[in-house]
């Protein structure tokens, strides 16, 4: 239902995006007409000039009467959005933002493998590896979990690897982050292994062609196999990340992408493995890939649905709910959250369909993106440069995500769906242990 509010007081001036409210908002109009009041007893009959001490409190400098009662009104709109919020989010800063104890977050799309967690940029050093001080921070902000992604075959390799390095030194042993990982090859990395270049005169006229039968099937088979032996030691819970990336076909034409998209949807079915699945403006494609092989790809019995999540979705709503129809989760980090668009389709999302994630150390909720204003806390950072083991204690790298970042997502999902951030993380946390199991590994 829409209430309409009429006020003839002149002296009361409403703007105009207000004078149109939902009943949710009727909460904010009675908080917003108190601090009204309170505003215009504070003032003179005439116009009052901002003096050198409301200079000081730039947020209540006002001029007129009118100006008090908009800013007012703005005041009661963030005051009133805080019932949404849970009492951690209104911190800001590293000791002051780290939640309390025994709560379980759980980042389900990291890249740990990136050059950035070892201290390169572009290929340029800048800073000692600090992979172990991004994950004891994840700890302190409640990351329990975390699923970290390979794009290659011998990514794949060097990602379990990482991980039983980690769980066999003296640190990762003490260490409560538990990391995963998938088996697979991205979209865009699908030339480099299912095609072979035929070189040209430039870059842009070279060709590729796809590899044979048989060289293709000894692609699947190196995966069965790495994935096979990650899963038995409960370090691989996911095939991927594999899909279709339409925006970047420089790195690889569709043709070969669909032919490394079926050969890992055939990993996925001899290894009985969720899919961790990419999707870059290609999601008419891949829903219909998708549909071809449905029933091979439900493993549950009594299931009608594919395990899967389709990862850092920023298609619409119509797409995202043709992915659900499927049995999909779809994966939500800071580029799902770019533009107004993107809100709306988190908002129309049902949260029992989302999966948390940060991409990291990519897609960073920045402050000119649509759903930066939704975030509560804020994690101090330095540029790289100025960056290191010391102060790496204390400070973030700017513009490098980690998993603590997942706090941010959440925050902002919470924001957008009026949710408490509470009830988001939970629901999200059980949606990826629905999917990928507990995450808990057994000792």
């Amino acid at each position: 239902m829409v209430l309409y509010q009429s006020i003839q007081d002149p002296k009361i001036y409403i703007p105009p995006y207000l004078r149109r409210t939902s009943c949710c908002e009727m909460e904010t109009h009675l908080v917003a007409i108190l601090c009204t009041l309170i505003a215009i007893l504070l003032l003179t009959p005439s116009s009052l000039v901002a003096t050198e001490a409301s200079h000081r409190m730039p947020y209540f400098a006002l001029t007129t009467t009118k100006t008090a009662t908009t800013l007012a009104w703005r005041s009661a709109h963030h005051l009133t959005s805080f019932r949404h919020l849970s009492k951690r989010q209104v911190t800001s800063g590293m000791a002051s933002s780290v939640p309390q104890s025994g709560t379980h977050y759980i980042d389900a799309g990291a890249n740990l493998l990136d050059p950035m967690y070892q201290g390169s940029y572009h290929g340029k050093p800048r800073h000692e590896p600090d992979l172990d001080l991004v994950l004891q921070r994840s700890y302190d902000y409640g990351v329990r979990s975390i699923i970290s992604l390979a794009g290659t075959t011998e990514e794949s390799q060097q990602l379990l690897a990482l991980i039983h390095r980690f769980e066999e030194t003296k640190a990762g042993k003490n260490h409560k982050v538990q990391v995963f990982g998938t088996v697979g090859i991205h979209p865009t990395r699908c030339a480099e292994e299912f095609a072979e270049w035929t070189p040209g005169a430039s870059d842009e006229t070279q060709t590729c062609r796809p590899k044979t039968e048989r060289q293709q099937k000894q692609i699947i088979q190196n995966l069965i196999s790495i994935a096979e032996a990650g899963k038995a030691t409960g370090n691989v819970v996911a095939i991927g990340e594999c899909g279709l990336d339409y925006a970047r076909l420089q790195f690889c034409p569709k043709d070969i992408q669909q032919i490394g998209l079926r050969a890992q949807l055939e990993v996925a079915i001899v290894t009985k493995l969720p899919l961790y699945l990419h999707n870059r403006e290609s999601g008419e494609d891949l829903y219909s890939i998708l549909l071809e092989y449905k029933n091979r790809l439900i493993f549950d019995k009594g299931s009608s649905g594919i395990k899967g999540i389709v990862h850092s979705f920023d298609e619409t709503t119509e797409i995202a709910n043709q992915f659900i129809s499927l049995g999909l989760f779809i994966g939500i980090n800071g580029c799902s959250l770019k533009t107004p668009e993107n809100l709306t389709t988190v908002k129309n999302i049902a949260i029992e369909h989302i999966i948390l994630e940060t991409d990291c150390p990519w897609c960073d909720i920045r402050p000119t993106h649509a759903g930066h204003s939704y975030i509560r806390t804020s994690f101090p950072s330095k540029k790289e440069k100025q960056y290191n083991r010391d102060t790496g204690t204390k400070f973030c790298v700017k513009n490098r995500t980690e998993p603590c970042h997942v706090l941010q997502v959440a925050e902002v999902v919470a924001g957008v769906k009026e949710l408490d951030l509470d009830e988001v993380l939970d629901t999200c946390c059980k949606n990826a242990c629905s999917l990928f199991g507990d995450l808990v590994k057994k000792k």
